[in-house]
């Protein structure tokens, strides 16, 4: 992040702020989402708990996992290649 493009996590003393990279990193350790994911998916939350459903959750879920899949496969990508990204991702951050 740059002074033009800041990081809006309100989190100011974490080790990663304004280190999208290692941010991520961190979060996909923890199996939490950071600030922005949590933002990112903010109004569907409010959208089930307003509803009194999770079928909104439910369907950006699916929605989001028919997406990686259809990728995953136009790619030649596999599941479990994938998950070994996502492990050694979480593996960035010394946090």
């Amino acid at each position: 992040m740059t002074r033009e493009n800041p990081c809006p996590c309100v989190n100011l003393n974490c080790p990663n702020h304004n280190d999208c990279a290692r941010c991520n990193s961190r979060h996909l350790k923890k199996g939490t989402l950071n600030y922005c994911g949590f933002y990112a998916v903010l109004p569907v939350l409010k959208e089930a708990i307003d509803s009194g459903s999770t079928e909104p959750i439910e369907k950006m879920v699916a929605s989001q996992l028919a997406a990686y899949q259809k990728l995953m496969e136009q790619h030649g990508l596999t599941p479990e290649h994938q998950a070994a990204l996502r492990e050694k991702k979480a593996g960035f951050s010394p946090h």
